[in-house]
């Protein structure tokens, strides 16, 4: 299934994104183009991004140093 049909990208193209390290939707735009077009995916990558990550702190909106 695509998760940002303007760029043709797939939950496990940003999935893979997220194991690389993509913690935020313009991280996953730099590395996927997913959501830098109309912005309808947004949630769903949001989504996407929370449950492949959890509660890990980045995710979570929190720094880590």
């Amino acid at each position: 299934m695509f998760a940002c049909i303007c760029h043709a990208v797939s939950d496990a193209q940003v999935v893979d994104a997220v194991d690389a390290g993509a913690r935020s939707l313009g991280e996953l735009g730099d590395s996927t183009r997913a959501g830098t077009s109309c912005g309808t995916c947004h949630d769903t990558l949001e989504e996407l991004i929370e449950t492949r990550c959890g509660a890990c702190p980045v995710a979570a909106g929190l720094q880590v140093a």
